[in-house]
């Protein structure tokens, strides 16, 4: 059960990354590698609170999709992969305001080499009609289409500097699952795409 005070942990580690969203916001039209160097040395990798959509639909989201990506990255049998947990009870007693500095600090100290922040940014479903004519009779039919558009921002705890971003959209007329996997693995497509070609970077 989520507490209370786990709320607004959550919510002071999103608004201390808000800086790296915005400064990173004019760049990220599309999926990029800015420092493979970092992707291919990483060894841990802690997923941030995700950022929910506008919307009664995509307010939870951001939960939902810090989940897909843990699991998304874990698949990649490249990083060990962390939820935000560990970074929230880090911070969890700390009476200064959360901002990059301190969450920067807290990296360190559980030796986590990069920060993933997972963000929704359309989370919805539109609602149609077809229609079909018999010699005798009709029929109306109404039908739903979700739609998913998914970012992900991997940046250097320390300095904020952007690593990799990714964005997929999708939709779905079976409703909301298949359109978060499949936007989520379209934003991760040139990240799993270059770690397939790099060296593993171990050892």
């Amino acid at each position: 059960m989520r507490t209370p005070k786990a709320g607004r942990t959550g919510r002071k580690l999103i608004a201390g990354f808000c800086l790296v969203l915005s400064c990173a916001g004019g760049c990220v039209a599309k999926s990029h590698i800015y420092d493979g160097e970092a992707l291919v040395k990483g060894r841990k990798l802690a997923v941030l609170p995700g950022v929910g959509a506008p919307g009664p639909d995509g307010q939870n989201a951001g939960v939902m999709q810090a989940g897909v990506l843990i699991t998304e990255l874990a698949n990649l049998q490249r990083y060990h992969v962390t939820g935000p947990g560990h970074l929230r009870k880090e911070l969890a007693d700390r009476t200064q305001p959360v901002g990059p500095a301190l969450a920067s600090e807290a990296a360190g100290k559980l030796r986590i080499d990069l920060l993933v922040l997972p963000e929704v940014t359309d989370y919805r479903f539109t609602k149609g009609s077809t229609s079909a004519w018999f010699l005798v009779d009709s029929t109306n039919k109404t039908t739903s289409k979700y739609w998913v558009t998914v970012r992900v921002l991997i940046v250097h705890p320390d300095s904020g500097k952007l690593v990799y971003s990714g964005t997929g959209s999708a939709d779905s007329d079976k409703g909301y699952g298949p359109a978060v996997l499949e936007a989520t693995a379209k934003c991760t497509a040139e990240l799993r795409k270059f770690l397939a070609d790099a060296p593993s970077g171990r050892g």
